[in-house]
């Protein structure tokens, strides 16, 4: 250690010289510290650190070095380069000037700081990192509808585990699942069955960070339990796992705003906004695999008079008991909208011209059969559908006139089932 005294006007030199330099073009008039203004305290106390000459101010100064990387979000990564940057340009000297009795020590001296450093950021880190998630589960647990957060919730007790276990340096088989389709939160993603969800980018995003974080995790318990692990390379693996856990978090959030907005109020189907998209979609995955979808337009025969002779509140009780005989008849990979008042759209993937009149046929039967009892009042209603099947050309382009186009052809056999008497399907 002695020998290293000799050296710190050289290590004054090049912290100085290469360690980052950023200058804030605001002044700080707060108590939260810019990234620039946190950049400028780093490179003061790392330098402290490293002109430090006790045992006992090497602890401290150590302590204070890393309490303040955590705070500030300044990554491992950075002070980890800073660190060897420092080094090796010393040791260039050294060599330089051909000094070599002293490099041994030297190297040791940055050695001891950088396993001292990592030892103590990981500790910091993982406890840091469970406040965290504990404040993610306390904002979700205060959630008066939570719809999908209660999946990342449940994924954040996982995260939560996978921390403990890495803590309590026991090495043992007590770790949480890592097969991605046995854990709480995988199992929902392989059996949702929100068919319009499924198909957005932000579902399929979530299954990818899904697969990749529980690879990580693997590789974190295989490399915890070889009891030589180093903890830089879990620093490493446990911010990357937390990036794909927060990714999952804000993808999560997505499918709740399109949840939000993509459900009718009053029965709860899909609102007509969300159909362009799906539609847009499915014309895509026709034209490329050549297979056909179909369309049901739905429309309640002689709803105005349920209106006039119930009250629209009656009229809205219809309007979900269909909706719920729709939900009841169809298959779970059919999308359903509420097309406006009373028409309803059917989208059924993959589905011929004859299935689909089968089906649209299942719902008129349905409908005709069910009766509905209102304040003592027994109310039956039937419906008309036109249905229509749609198998694009590859070699045309798709755009909103090709859909405004299907729509206006399904509503053409609606009106047809309306003419020819109603209760009927065309």
């Amino acid at each position: 250690m002695e020998s290293i005294y000799h050296y710190f006007p050289k290590i004054r030199e090049c912290v100085q010289d290469f360690c980052i330099n950023l200058q804030s073009v605001q002044s700080l008039d707060s108590n939260d510290l810019l990234y620039t203004h946190a950049i400028s305290e780093h490179k003061k106390l790392f330098l402290e650190l490293l002109l430090s000459s006790s045992g006992e101010e090497i602890e401290k100064k150590t302590a204070e070095l890393v309490h303040f990387t955590i705070e500030q979000e300044i990554s491992y990564l950075f002070l980890y380069s800073e660190l060897v940057t420092v080094a090796r340009q010393l040791l260039g000297i050294l060599a330089d000037d051909h000094d070599f009795d002293h490099i041994a020590a030297v190297n040791r001296y940055f050695t001891e700081h950088e396993n001292r450093i990592t030892a103590l950021y990981l500790q910091k880190f993982l406890k840091q990192l469970t406040l965290k998630n504990e404040l993610r589960l306390s904002h979700i647990a205060m959630m008066g509808d939570k719809k999908f957060m209660i999946h990342y919730e449940y994924h954040l007790q996982w995260i939560l585990s996978l921390i403990r276990y890495v803590q309590q340096n026991e090495f043992d088989d007590h770790y949480p699942e890592l097969n991605p389709d046995h854990c709480e939160f995988g199992r929902w993603l392989n059996n949702a069955t929100t068919s319009y969800l499924l198909s957005t980018s932000h579902f399929n995003v979530i299954k990818k960070l899904h697969v990749n974080l529980h690879d990580l995790a693997a590789n974190v318990i295989t490399y915890y339990k070889s009891s030589e692990f180093l903890p830089a390379t879990l620093i490493h693996l446990m911010q990357r796992i937390d990036y794909y856990s927060l990714e999952i978090g804000n993808e999560i959030a997505f499918l709740n705003e399109i949840e939000e907005s993509a459900k009718d109020p009053l029965t709860h189907l899909l609102t007509r906004r969300l159909f362009n998209k799906i539609m847009m979609n499915k014309l895509d995955i026709s034209k490329a695999t050549g297979r056909e979808f179909s369309l049901l337009m739905c429309d309640l025969d002689h709803f105005k008079v349920i209106n006039d002779t119930y009250g629209h509140v009656v009229g809205d009780v219809v309007l979900k008991h269909f909706s719920g005989i729709l939900e009841q008849t169809l298959r779970k990979s059919d999308y359903i909208f509420r097309f406006g008042g009373e028409e309803f759209m059917v989208l059924l993937p993959t589905t011929s011209k004859a299935e689909a009149l089968a089906l649209a046929q299942k719902i008129c039967d349905a409908t005709e059969q069910s009766e509905l009892l209102v304040e003592k009042a027994s109310i039956r209603y039937t419906v008309s559908i036109g249905a229509i099947s749609v198998l694009i050309d590859d070699t045309l382009p798709i755009h909103q006139d090709t859909i405004d186009r299907y729509i206006a052809q399904v509503d053409e056999k609606l009106y047809l089932a309306k003419e020819r008497g109603r209760n009927r399907v065309e």
